[in-house]
Formats: structure tokens, sequence, C-alpha cells
């Protein structure tokens, strides 16, 4: 019964996530009014709104307006099902859910918006830094100093990168949205996280990276020289990786 209260609960969620996700781009409040059709702007009853159940009910498509609705709506509600209850599995009845909960809802939305917006707003990794460091005075998952050193260095390491690659390059290399994500990462798993996080985040953007080119067809003309994708999904899904199998992969790859 507790693990699907924890699906439900993710669910509901996800569907406040894909308003967050929706309004943050356009400057809107996200917590200000209901929700409402992104096209006809319609305000959506509350049975339009229930996860997953409305859109396989709609079929995809507003009541009102007939548009058609994302995908993204039902894959960032099942993701945070999903995620809510792994995290139940992996820490029940625990006073790590109060960090991990909210650390994995901001790395929800993270990834919905730069993905559909290249964009990681401040209004989530700022507090989401200071959220970090408050916890890590408190819960006994890491200690404050390995929390702000992980901030220092997670945002101090990415900072670094893309200088020197602007300085050599002349182009545009990290974004700045990218360094305050490893901030705010850094401050929930620690500086010894950041080693990992950062190997299996390029690992995973190298390989999402070949599979778009290829399905693309990038390889000629030299197009993957100017392919560009967002890399805050990989810094997401690393972090969310380390955060269930990091005692494993530390132990497999043995990073001293």
């Amino acid at each position: 019964m507790a693990a699907l209260l924890a699906f439900l609960v993710g669910l509901a969620l996800g569907s406040f996530l894909n308003v967050v996700a929706t309004r943050l781009p356009g400057h809107e409040q996200f917590w200000a009014g209901r929700s409402r059709c992104p096209h006809c702007r319609t305000p959506l009853p509350w049975y339009d709104n229930l996860p997953l159940l409305s859109y396989l009910v709609l079929q995809g498509r507003c009541r009102f307006c007939g548009a058609g609705i994302s995908w993204r709506y039902p894959l960032l509600e099942l993701a945070g099902g999903l995620l809510s209850l792994a995290l139940w599995l992996r820490f029940p009845w625990s006073p790590l859910l109060l960090a991990y909960g909210p650390f994995a809802g901001a790395l929800l939305a993270l990834t919905a918006i730069d993905l559909e917006h290249r964009l990681l707003p401040d209004v989530i990794t700022y507090p989401g830094i200071v959220l970090g460091l408050g916890l890590a005075l408190f819960l006994p998952h890491l200690t404050f100093l390995e929390s702000i050193l992980g901030v220092l260095l997670g945002g101090g390491i990415f900072f670094l990168t893309g200088w020197l690659y602007e300085k050599i390059t002349g182009k545009r290399g990290m974004g700045g949205g990218d360094v305050k994500l490893l901030a705010m990462i850094g401050a929930f798993l620690g500086v010894t996280s950041l080693p990992y996080i950062i190997l299996i985040s390029a690992c995973l953007g190298t390989l999402a990276g070949l599979g778009l080119l290829l399905a693309r067809g990038g390889w000629r003309g030299g197009q993957w020289r100017t392919t560009r994708i967002p890399f805050g999904p990989f810094l997401a899904a690393a972090a969310i990786l380390y955060l269930f199998y990091g005692d494993k992969i530390v132990k497999l790859l043995e990073i001293r």
C-alpha cells in the first residue's frame, strides 16, 4: 500500500512539474491560476488534469480546441511516479526522502525544460543549492563540508572548463545553467560524487550525440562539428544513477 501511495504521489508531482516546465520558460508564475491548454488558453477542469488518465481519455487532444497535447505531459507524469516509487523502495521511511524527493523533482523539471527550451532556470538551481546545503546540516547522508565543497568544485569545474574552451576556440562551450546544475548536484550528493557524475554524464551525452548523428545522417558534410545537444539532462540522469547505484559505480570504476 505504501509503495502504491508513493507512485500516486509521484504522478501528482509529475503533473505539477508539467506546470512548472510549461510556465517557467515563459516567465509565468507557476503557482498562480489553474492549468490551461497551452494552445487555446482555456482553464482545464479537474477531470482533465488527472495524471496519465486524462491524457488517455482525451486521446492526447484538448477537449476544447482539439489541439494535440505534447507527449511531454504523460511522460513527465510517469517519470515522476516511477521515480517516487523507486525512492520509496530505496529509502523506505527514511528522512533521506526529505532530501532526495525535492532533488529528484528538480532534476526532472530541469530535464524537461532543457530538452524543450535549452534552458536551466536559476529559479530552480539556486534554491536547490541552498536546500542541499541546508539539508546537509541536519540529515546524515553527507557532511556540510562535503556539500559546500560539492557546490564550489562542481560549479568551479564546469565554469573553468567553459572559460578555457571559449578562450581557446572563440566559441561558447559549457552553458552557465550547466555550471549551476552541477553545483546543485554537488550540494545534494557531495564532492566525492562529482568525478563519477561528470564521467557518466559525458558517456551518456556522447552516446546520445552519436545516436542523433546516425539518425539524422549528420556524419555527412561535417555536420557533427556543429551539432549541439543540451547537456543538462545527462547531468540529471548521471545524478539519478549515482543516487541509486553510487556504491556499485564506485566499486566498479574504483576512482581513487
